[in-house]
């Protein structure tokens, strides 16, 4: 079993970004950082949300979305990993080596010092679509289960980028992420 690495890990601040509608404060223009950096129970350090009341809970400490789907969408979108970097997607984790197909709700890893749980899948927002200027962005990666999922923290600590994600805890009957997503979109349609 290949075990996920954190290939890039990116914070941000609110800050008030200009999107083809105009300006929006929005902390999604995540930043790399090198590295250690202490992840708390609410965050990274140097991570913020400028809209608390979707982001920013204990279950979605961290956001983590899979490298693997960056290929795919900088063709979608005919921009190059220079113009489309990782954290584009508002992530805090980009992870090689696990998509929603391979990561389990409830999930617990060790990553550097600091022990998390898999909580959820990501549901992507507007946001992303007033950011990249892609009305449908947000419904493309829910239509093609691309979400990303968050973590809580379980015990903080320290994180780098190239920290594996070496799995402590996983229960036999727990959901992926796919198929938690997939079940709660078929509770949302009529």
């Amino acid at each position: 079993m290949l075990v996920p690495s954190l290939l890039s890990l990116q914070v941000a601040t609110p800050c008030e970004v200009q999107t083809p509608d105009g300006p929006l404060r929005t902390a999604l223009a995540k930043q790399p950082v090198s590295g250690r950096i202490e992840l708390r129970p609410r965050a990274l350090a140097g991570d913020g949300c400028a809209d608390l009341v979707h982001h920013g809970t204990e279950d979605q400490a961290v956001c983590v979305f899979p490298q693997e789907h960056y290929r795919w969408w900088r063709e979608h979108l005919g921009l190059s990993a220079e113009h489309f970097p990782y954290g584009s997607f508002g992530e805090n984790f980009t992870v090689e080596g696990q998509t929603e197909e391979s990561a389990y709700i409830g999930d617990r890893y060790r990553i550097g010092t600091a022990v998390v749980e898999l909580t959820k899948p990501r549901q992507p927002c507007s946001t992303l679509n007033k950011v990249w200027g892609e009305p449908q962005l947000a419904a493309q990666m829910g239509r093609r289960g691309l979400t990303g999922w968050y973590l809580r923290v379980l015990e903080p600590g320290e994180v780098q980028a190239g920290d594996l994600f070496q799995l402590l805890e996983r229960s036999a009957l727990a959901p992926t992420v796919a198929d938690a997503w997939k079940s709660k979109q078929s509770r949302q349609v009529p």
